[in-house]
């Protein structure tokens, strides 16, 4: 017996006896019936749906070099799983560049395979990356975004650069007329 049916059981003898003491104390006339109810217990089955999420491909290399990056910046970038992710690295088959600054945190990001997760809350301004047309902008946070894509406007054509605080306008400026395109 499982112990579902076996704790029904013991509580249906527990009503019966204690309908029986209630009439019993009570003083019920001799012959008196005295009907109990129980519920009735039914059987519930729990599916389990499964599904399957596919990832995205991871997209080549940025194919672009940064000749100038902001002061604080170390030169070299740090291998992606350096530094944790955020919203714009985190994105599932994307390709990024992280530069650092002096305690290991994310300074600037550049991602292929994506632009940013989020409109831009504010003014944005017309930028030209590596001849190609492009937006920046700033976050509520004061972190600065560029995005930009090329023909034929595939998601790995897709790009977002992050400039993480402090950072001033002339250096986002500076770094984003540095780009040029590898080969």
């Amino acid at each position: 017996m499982s112990s579902v049916s076996s704790l029904v059981s013991m509580r249906r003898l527990a009503l019966v006896v204690a309908a029986g003491l209630v009439a019993g104390a009570c003083g019920a006339p001799e012959g008196a019936t005295t009907t109990v109810s129980t519920p009735q217990v039914t059987s519930t089955t729990t599916t389990v749906a499964t599904t399957v999420v596919t990832f995205p491909p991871e997209c080549p290399p940025v194919p672009y070099r940064v000749g100038v990056l902001p002061s604080r910046v170390a030169q070299a970038p740090v291998e992606p799983s350096a530094v944790a992710l955020d919203e714009f690295t985190s994105i599932p088959g994307t390709s990024s560049l992280i530069w650092v600054d002096a305690g290991g945190d994310p300074a600037v990001e550049l991602v292929r395979g994506t632009l940013p997760p989020r409109e831009y809350p504010g003014s944005k301004g017309e930028v030209e990356v590596a001849g190609v047309r492009g937006v920046a902008g700033q976050f509520e946070d004061g972190t600065w975004v560029v995005a930009w894509f090329e023909e034929p406007g595939d998601r790995c054509d897709l790009y977002t650069m992050v400039f993480y605080q402090p950072v001033t306008p002339d250096e986002v400026r500076a770094t984003v007329a540095s780009i040029s395109r590898r080969g």
